[in-house]
């Protein structure tokens, strides 16, 4: 499905094998032509991409720049290969082609997280499993210009500016054009879905933090300050009305640190304990997203001086303060 905007910005969506189903990337016909994400890698997102252009008038050849907003792979799976075949440079957050580049050499890292918040060592190691086998759908970045926050981009008659938005991913960027109030989202704001600010898995040097979701919450202030009326997300349909969604979505959060807190009012738990309550049944390709929800909100309500950690046999455990 193609969606236009401006007269001058397309929303193409394309196929990913996630329950999702889709991921919106954004053609601006504009030089230099840009492309804002650009789907997984698969050969059914590569072909819907080439057929969607086509229809167009325009060819993966015509690219001239490929914008990405942060390295998950349904964002920037073929950025590499559409480079590649259109010489178009890549830009992204220098936080995200880190990630990106060492993404494989992170999984024994990730695993020590998992089993230390209690995740019984046969479910980590499918998520793990699950997690490798997804790397196929993504080629890693050979070369990439970096975008920091505040920095220009600019068109032949529009300026751009890169909005540095950590949480669900720590080097997650927005794209906010000031003169039509829009800002390409990514997955930082979502019209039907509160994205997971997940775990950051440190490297050899880094100690062992994991602020994504106070990082989120303090973005979701940074855009709320912006003048938007329009949000072009990386999932699903456009928002109208971004305060609105700002609001809800942070309700939600403190609702579920509620939540949370009630639940260690009745004994220590680990944070697999609390994931199993707060999403029953949990598949084990999302047992790392749950897991990063609760210990999100286990580090806020610990800074917050709400809640306790003592470690036993290896495992974090929880219990409330009061």
């Amino acid at each position: 499905m193609i969606r236009k905007f401006f007269d001058k910005i397309y929303k193409i969506e394309l196929p990913i094998p996630f329950p999702l189903k889709t991921t919106n990337v954004f053609l601006i016909d504009e030089p230099p032509r840009t492309l804002v994400d650009t789907g997984i890698k698969t050969d059914a997102s590569f072909e819907m991409l080439k057929k969607s252009l086509e229809g167009l008038g325009f060819s993966i050849p015509s690219i001239e720049r490929i914008l990405i907003t942060h390295g998950h792979i349904d964002h920037y799976g073929q950025a590499q290969k559409i480079s590649s075949l259109s010489g178009a440079p890549i830009y992204i957050h220098p936080k995200e082609y880190g990630r990106i580049r060492s993404v494989i050499h992170s999984f024994g890292s990730l695993k020590s997280i998992l089993l230390r918040n209690g995740v019984p060592e046969g479910l980590v190691n499918q998520a793990i499993r699950f997690m490798e086998s997804t790397q196929k759908m993504a080629d890693s970045l050979d070369e990439a210009f970096f975008l920091e926050d505040g920095e220009t981009i600019t068109f032949a008659s529009m300026i751009w500016k890169t909005i540095h938005c950590p949480g669900h991913s720590p080097g997650l960027i927005c794209f906010y054009w000031p003169e039509k109030k829009t800002l390409f989202t990514g997955d930082h704001l979502l019209k039907e879905i509160t994205p997971n600010p997940v775990l950051y898995v440190p490297n050899n040097n880094s100690p062992l933090r994991h602020p994504g979701l106070k990082e989120y919450l303090s973005s979701l202030k940074k855009v709320e300050k912006l003048d938007v009326d329009l949000l072009l997300p990386g999932h699903g349909e456009e928002v109208h009305d971004p305060r609105g969604l700002i609001r809800k979505i942070t309700g939600h959060h403190q609702e579920r640190m509620d939540y949370v807190l009630s639940f260690l009012s009745r004994g220590e738990k680990t944070p697999y304990e609390i994931t199993l309550d707060l999403f029953p049944g949990v598949p084990p390709f999302e047992v790392f997203l749950g897991i990063s929800e609760a210990v999100g909100h286990l580090e806020i309500l610990k800074e917050e001086g709400r809640v306790r950690v003592s470690e036993k046999e290896g495992k974090d455990y929880y219990s409330s303060e009061a």
